[in-house]
């Protein structure tokens, strides 16, 4: 993973490449509209965050506030031929590095079921309630988990 960098995506060109990347990856093999993005968001503080590799953006995510001290990760994406290398798990850990000194004391997401088993892996726990169907996703077999971990206090480790 050497030469991989975690940014925050703050230039109009970072946040078209991120754009791009999550199009590609998660939403046009489904046939889903390029500006299907708008329609997913949520009210609340966003932080997006890319990771770049030879100066290009090969993953992102978007996480927004949904509350005081809860954060949601929204959108995670990596490029298919960079996955299995830790950028996923950066950046998570990156949201999490930079929400809790901010008072983050829970992550959740949404995850599919293609990710379940990656967001295990990081530390995230299955919730019991249940999730938001999509019908445009449901058509391809994909369904979606409520997921959470908690993030440790400054200095709490």
């Amino acid at each position: 993973m050497k030469g991989v960098t975690i940014e925050y995506a703050v230039s109009p060109r970072d946040t078209e490449d991120l754009d791009a990347l999550l199009w590609r990856v998660l939403w046009e093999p489904l046939g889903l509209p390029r500006n299907v993005r708008q329609g997913f968001a949520i009210d609340g503080e966003s932080l997006e965050l890319v990771a770049r590799e030879n100066g290009r953006v090969i993953g992102g995510t978007v996480a927004v506030w949904t509350g005081d001290n809860e954060v949601e990760v929204r959108h995670l994406v990596v490029e298919p031929g960079a996955q299995n290398r830790g950028i996923g798990r950066r950046l998570v850990e990156s949201v999490m590095d930079t929400t809790g000194p901010k008072g983050c004391r829970r992550v959740h997401t949404i995850a599919r079921n293609t990710s379940i088993g990656f967001f295990k892996n990081i530390g995230f726990k299955t919730l019991p309630d249940t999730a938001p169907e999509h019908p445009a996703f449901k058509q391809y077999g994909i369904f979606f988990v409520l997921m959470d971990r908690i993030v440790e206090a400054p200095g709490g480790r």
